[in-house]
């Protein structure tokens, strides 16, 4: 007799406990699909270029980051001053070129091809990574002028594959070597976008400026930026859609010749574009 009940209990606690087995797989089911729910909307807020802030109440919400760089932007334009040069000496938006083809009135280090941007209009040279471009011309810059044109980046992801584009003038009008910086390969100014950073870095080798400052690059995984260069003597000024970021002495009055330079980043990742076009140098 007490071994027939001890085999029903047995047989009982069996039966239970396959009956809440059930129950606890959809409850830690439920708890990890929640979970994956709440990473699965942090990254989607993070791409969407949202951040999250804790309110007095502790609960956390969604601040938009294209809000406040619309307020940076346009604080900057209310002192925005640049005017162009009043004699043109050279233009080029690439329309007289071939798709595919480099451009016919620059030279480069490597390689470069016009090519249509999605969502922009008109022709734009491609850069290839690490590659350093110049006007083909050997005429020396004046010694006062005004250089504007427009950069143009599509990412697949974000301005982390972007890298690090750099513009500005060297000794020489050899295109032979790839210009990191100011102070390699006869450079003497550059101003480098640091999509990957959120910055801008000015240097000088010359007058040994060196400065960085933040400037919210996020929105411009894809689109176009503006950039408009003031050179008066030994002062540069550089607006980068309309937001100063460079007024100061970036040359001596030995400096000689100066020569336009463009040099795209070391690497592109997955597949990102850049490039540049609207390019017009005049004299003041």
């Amino acid at each position: 007799m007490k071994t027939k009940k001890l085999a029903l209990t047995l047989l009982s606690g069996i039966a239970l406990s396959c009956a809440v087995q059930p129950v606890h797989a959809q409850f830690f089911k439920k708890l990890k699909d929640k979970v994956n729910s709440t990473v699965d909307q942090k990254v989607d807020d993070i791409l969407s270029g949202k951040k999250t802030s804790s309110a007095s109440n502790g609960v956390a919400q969604a601040v938009s980051v294209s809000d406040n760089d619309k307020k940076f932007f346009e604080k900057a334009a209310l002192s925005y001053n640049f005017t162009p040069g009043k004699t043109l000496i050279l233009e080029d938006n690439f329309s007289a070129d071939a798709t595919g083809n480099m451009a016919r009135l620059w030279k480069t280090s490597g390689s470069g091809s016009v090519e249509k941007f999605e969502t922009l209009d008109g022709q734009w040279l491609s850069l290839n990574q690490y590659t350093t471009y110049k006007v083909k011309s050997d005429k020396a810059l004046p010694a006062n002028f005004t250089i504007e044109f427009d950069i143009a980046t599509h990412s697949n992801t974000d301005t982390d594959d972007l890298g690090n584009i750099s513009f500005g003038f060297a000794h020489d009008n050899n295109a032979t070597k790839f210009i990191s910086d100011a102070y390699n390969d006869n450079g003497i100014m550059s101003t480098e976008i640091r999509y990957s950073g959120k910055s801008i870095n000015n240097a000088s080798s010359e007058t040994k400026i060196n400065n960085t400052l933040d400037f919210p690059l996020s929105g411009y995984a894809i689109g176009k930026m503006h950039v408009a260069i003031l050179v008066k003597g030994e002062t540069a000024q550089v607006y980068l859609d309309k937001v100063k970021v460079l007024d100061t002495p970036m040359f001596l009055k030995s400096t000689g010749n100066k020569y336009f330079y463009i040099s795209a980043p070391f690497k592109l990742g997955h597949d990102a574009r850049i490039g540049f076009s609207n390019f017009k140098l005049a004299a003041l």
